[in-house]
């Protein structure tokens, strides 16, 4: 999370960000696929968890910070 803070409270330890997984799917549940990962990016729609704030992640990123 280096460069990322909520614009509006300053918080920077934990957000909630809308992403995308591959997982293996069954009857009993689900599991991270192997090979899977968790991606998000610039427009994932982010919320801190401190004060409400939402917006996309470009907008929690501290100015002068790249794209990870």
């Amino acid at each position: 999370l280096e460069g990322i803070k909520c614009p509006q409270c300053g918080q920077e330890e934990r957000f909630f960000i809308v992403s995308t997984v591959l997982a293996d799917v069954t009857d009993g549940g689900a599991d991270i696929a192997p090979g899977g990962g968790i991606e998000w990016d610039d427009s994932s729609h982010t919320r801190c968890p401190g004060c409400g704030h939402s917006g996309p992640l470009a907008a929690f990123r501290q100015q002068g910070e790249e794209a990870a």
